[in-house]
């Protein structure tokens, strides 16, 4: 990721600091050269060490099952009409935790601690 980033923006920066714990310091000596090779004999001597898939265009690992999938409609399979694909939409509204919730529930709060709240409001938004 380091060298993709400098291969675009190198020239506006002077140097590139690597903080890493005494433990971790050997991997990157050893490491190092693979990615910022000093001369061409060490660039062809790391080349069979460097993975095959160094990512994308800034040096990220691409990972497929976490790329996002945008779709027309989600959740109604591509062979569905239109007014059926509608009404399996329509069918699960209402259905969740947050549409089922009765009133207003920033409003309810206010009213508790304006002690404004009836007792059985009261209870009921403190089995919530």
């Amino acid at each position: 990721t380091v060298r993709r980033f400098l291969e675009i923006h190198g020239e506006s920066l002077e140097k590139v600091v690597f903080a890493v714990s005494e433990l971790e310091e050997a991997t990157y000596q050893k490491l190092l050269p693979l990615y910022f090779p000093r001369s061409l004999e060490e660039e062809i001597q790391s080349l069979p060490y460097l993975p095959a898939d160094i990512g994308n265009a800034e040096g990220e690992p691409v990972v497929p099952e976490r790329q996002i999938r945008i779709t027309e409609k989600p959740g109604v399979p591509d062979d569905a009409s239109d007014e059926e694909g509608l009404e399996a939409d329509l069918s699960f509204i209402g259905s969740h935790a947050f549409a089922r919730m009765e009133g207003d529930v920033d409003k309810q709060r206010r009213l508790i601690l304006q002690g404004q709240l009836s007792e059985a409001a009261l209870q009921k938004q403190h089995q919530r």
